[in-house]
């Protein structure tokens, strides 16, 4: 068969421009149209070609064909990005979507804006998800996408990549057989094997007990909480979206209606209604008003549903295990009745909700429940009975629960310091000693020669134990607090308070008992979970994309600069363990403070690889050390090692990994190009020689300014 393919377009009255040349066409969702001016829509036919039977001959390759090798060279970028949570989301091609999901076989979800299938790849599975022409625009589809790579949280289903191609379909045209362009919008995430909280919710007494109910309600709060925090609400807050892990973990997922609210604003208004009836927030349906309090009023709504079950009955579904959980239990009740209050301005923001349910949590751990035999099997009396048995405790529980009272009160003080209402100060030593559970073992999570780090069970909240080794008077230990209170940089890691505390002890001293006086020094840090920036260093192969390590590098170019002109504090230990990353990946540095004490008590700190030469051998303390230092961590940032690189064959390891990205490539290039450039002249021996950190800052900001 010959098959001959002539170009076909609808008919446009009086048009006398002449035919765009044939070949795939160019979508830009922005403007609406196709780069040839022909108007576009969801369902809009770019182009169509009409196959007419004229001989055999051989099938031609057409346009959109794929070919083998570089499908599955697609599938294995696919494949690493779904082993490397660090790596970013990609576009795919349609070729690859439609052979990981064997042309679309297995249906394993439907939503409202279109049908979920599973896909295959030899590391695991994913989900992908075939938007609906008619239900989602171009617009919000793309809005869908930016907003999905930004986020990167445990409790947000994982987004992987997309497709935006443009793909050949035949259909029937007035008898004919006709091939239509079409555009393909596809999202692709990590496979959730559990199903959503939807299905999860009409199994009869949830089929998991009180435990995992409560760990679903906090998952849900800490995603959430991490989209409020970067001025997202999600607008579609619902069973059906949250996911639920292998572990029982939810993750929300489907941001199709979501909206960035900018931090000048608290509210905007839609034009229309969209949502689901019973999570949509009253102000929504009444005025089209639109807040991250609207996603709280839906949050309620959802814990309302995990707390009831199907029978609207809390007390038919617990009354097994509320003996134990009482007061999580009837923290969430209070929680879920605020949230779904008619007037937003009496919903708790998700930062207070949290602190809400790590004060109970707190209480779990330190008080140890009363035995309780033989619970009543009447569920009307058994919430009363648990209660009543709650508040007979005996003495030394009441005790307890005394002191208890005394800690919530500086936990009310830690609360609006974290909110920025009141200024670090001076913590107790029992409320440190009770945040890190009596600096256990547990609630360790690093040991220097600093001292010990423990991460508090309040959940933004990092304490420093310094060492007793270090000689430090209280004088100078003060001075240090007070620079770290006046540092207030988005670089720089966030002071929350500090303890200076004197305790009597019993020594043995020649056979004698001396009372001798302990003194304990703490520092407590906001808490970030992402950790320092040592376990990211990849090479350029691996990890991070190159945007994100260029954002990097300049943040903490940034938070040295602070440092060094706005409050003349020299750090003298910068290296990837003293940098850490919050949840959007931005660079935050710590130690500074700790740093200079060591200084100060006549140690000498020398970090092998980062040390410039004139600390190592002379013990020479200036702003030009930290330069050097910088240099060592620019290019471990760039290319993995802290070895002088060969410029051309880092470009060259780059260029392999950015040979599907042709967008950016250029100014890519150059930014590789000059931050080893700059790395290069930190590292001179001469300290005189060395650049000043504003300069560094200066060429950073020129070479992300270039728009090629």
């Amino acid at each position: 068969m010959l098959l001959v393919i002539s170009s076909w377009l609808p008919d446009r009255a009086a048009d006398a421009s002449p035919e765009p040349a044939a070949g795939p066409s160019s979508l830009d969702p922005a403007a609406g149209c196709c780069s040839n001016g022909v108007p576009t829509s969801a369902a809009c036919l770019i182009q169509r070609l009409e196959i007419v039977a004229a001989a055999e001959c051989p099938a031609p390759v057409l346009p959109w064909s794929c070919e083998m090798g570089d499908e599955e060279s697609e599938v294995e970028d696919l494949e690493r990005i779904l082993s490397d949570a660090n790596m970013e989301p990609i576009k795919i091609p349609y070729a690859v979507i439609k052979s990981i999901t064997k042309n679309f076989a297995q249906v394993i979800g439907d939503g409202g804006f279109g049908v979920v299938y599973l896909g295959g790849l030899k590391n695991g599975m994913v989900a992908v998800k075939k938007i609906s022409s008619k239900d989602l625009s171009d617009k919000q589809f793309f809005d869908e996408v930016s907003c999905l790579k930004k986020v990167k949280h445990k409790n947000i289903v994982r987004f992987l990549g997309y497709c935006a191609d443009t793909q050949g379909e035949v259909v029937e045209v007035d008898g004919k057989l006709r091939i239509v362009e079409v555009l393909q919008r596809l999202l692709c995430f990590e496979y959730i094997p559990n199903g959503n909280l939807h299905h999860y919710l009409k199994e009869k007494g949830h089929g998991h007990g009180w435990n995992i109910c409560y760990k679903i309600i906090r998952g849900i709060c800490q995603g959430l909480c991490y989209l409020h925090r970067e001025r997202i609400t999600h607008l579609d807050l619902k069973p059906e979206n949250v996911l639920l892990g292998a572990h029982m973990e939810p993750k929300i997922t489907d941001f199709g209606l979501s909206r960035f609210i900018d931090e000048k604003q608290s509210i905007i208004f839609a034009t229309n209604c969209f949502g689901a009836l019973g999570y949509m927030a009253p102000e929504f349906i009444d005025k089209r008003q639109i807040s991250l309090k609207s996603d709280i009023f839906s949050l309620g709504t959802i814990m309302t549903k995990l707390l009831t079950g199907s029978n609207d009955s809390i007390i038919e579904n617990w009354h097994e295990s509320l003996d134990v959980n009482c007061p999580q239990m009837q923290r969430c009740i209070e929680i879920a009745k605020v949230c779904v209050d008619r007037d937003p301005c009496n919903r708790p923001t998700i930062d207070k909700i949290i602190l809400m349910l790590d004060e109970v949590d707190c209480v779990k751990q330190m008080m140890v429940p009363p035995v309780i035999n033989e619970p009543s099997n009447d569920p009307r009396s058994s919430l009363y009975q648990v209660v009543q048995r709650f508040c007979a405790l005996p003495a030394q529980i009441l005790s307890e629960h005394s002191r208890m009272v005394d800690i919530y009160k500086e936990l009310n003080v830690l609360e609006h310091i974290l909110e920025g209402s009141e200024r670090p100060s001076n913590l107790s030593y029992p409320l440190l000693q009770f945040i890190t559970e009596n600096f256990s073992v547990e609630r360790r999570v690093g040991q220097n020669e600093f001292g010990e780090y423990f991460k508090g069970i309040v959940r933004i909240v990092d304490v420093t134990r310094l060492s007793g080794s270090l000689n430090i008077n209280d004088g100078m230990f003060h001075r240090q607090v007070e620079n770290m209170i006046l540092a207030r940089h988005q670089n720089i890691i966030r002071f929350i308070g500090y303890c200076s505390y004197a305790a009597e002890k019993d020594v043995h001293i020649d056979g004698k008992i001396v009372i001798a006086e302990k003194r304990e020094r703490l520092l407590c840090f906001e808490y970030l979970r992402n950790g320092n920036l040592k376990k990211y260093l990849s090479d350029e192969l691996r990890g991070f994309e190159w945007p994100t390590r260029y954002q990097i590098i300049k943040g903490i170019c940034e938070g040295l600069c602070y440092l060094h002109t706005e409050n003349d504090i020299i750090h003298m230990d910068l290296k990837p363990a003293s940098i850490l990353l919050d949840d959007r990946m931005v660079p935050k540095i710590t130690d500074f403070g700790i740093s200079e004490l060591i200084i100060r008590s006549n140690k000498r700190l020398q970090r092998l690889g980062y040390s410039a030469p004139e600390c190592m051998f002379a013990g020479t303390i200036s702003r030009k050390a930290d330069i050097y230092s910088l240099g060592v961590v620019i290019t471990e940032v760039v290319t993995g090692t802290k070895e002088k690189p060969i410029i051309t064959k880092v470009l060259r390891r780059w260029k392999h990994r950015w040979n599907k990205s042709a967008e950016h490539v250029p100014l890519w290039y150059q930014q590789v190009t000059k931050c080893l450039e700059l790395a290069q002249s930190c590292l001179h021996k001469d300290p005189n020689k060395r650049p000043l950190i504003w300069d560094i800052i200066r060429v950073l900001n020129d070479f992300s300014l270039i728009r090629l």
